[in-house]
């Protein structure tokens, strides 16, 4: 079995029932997006895992990484933050607030969110309710 950190950056098919999914990910080493399937419930753009599984070749689809396990990581780079928290995960937050957000606090965004609620001095964001698991955000728009 092979270990492989990717990025989500496409989700492809996602069957709501049984979590079965077919996604895009950039992996380092390979110039273009590969295809991961396995079982992955509520996996969106953005998102960072560490997969493990072997590679295959469909007859009709071609090459894919068939997941067998996986974790999720949060993303450790500006870019990577904003998409994660533009993708849809966070209620009330789409990619422009996403970047303004990042924006404010770079890096240390994750650590804001979680502790200390500096969200409100960016514009036209007030938070109003967190509950992190991993990281969700109810926001109101000004």
């Amino acid at each position: 079995m092979e270990k492989i950190k990717c990025t989500i950056e496409r989700v492809t098919f996602q069957n709501p029932e049984n979590g079965y999914s077919v996604l895009q990910a950039t992996i380092k080493g390979y110039r273009e997006e590969q295809t991961l399937v396995g079982t992955f419930h509520e996996v969106t753009v953005g998102t960072v895992l560490t997969v493990e599984g072997n590679w295959r070749v469909d007859k009709r689809y071609g090459r894919q990484f068939a997941v067998e396990k996986w974790t999720e990581e949060l993303p450790a780079d500006i870019i990577g933050i904003e998409k994660y928290l533009g993708s849809g995960l966070v209620k009330g937050i789409g990619p422009k607030f996403a970047k303004l957000i990042v924006a404010k606090f770079g890096l240390e965004t994750f650590e804001v969110i979680e502790n200390d609620f500096r969200l409100t001095p960016v514009p036209i964001v007030n938070v109003q309710y967190w509950d992190t698991k991993p990281v969700r955000v109810q926001c109101l728009i000004n």
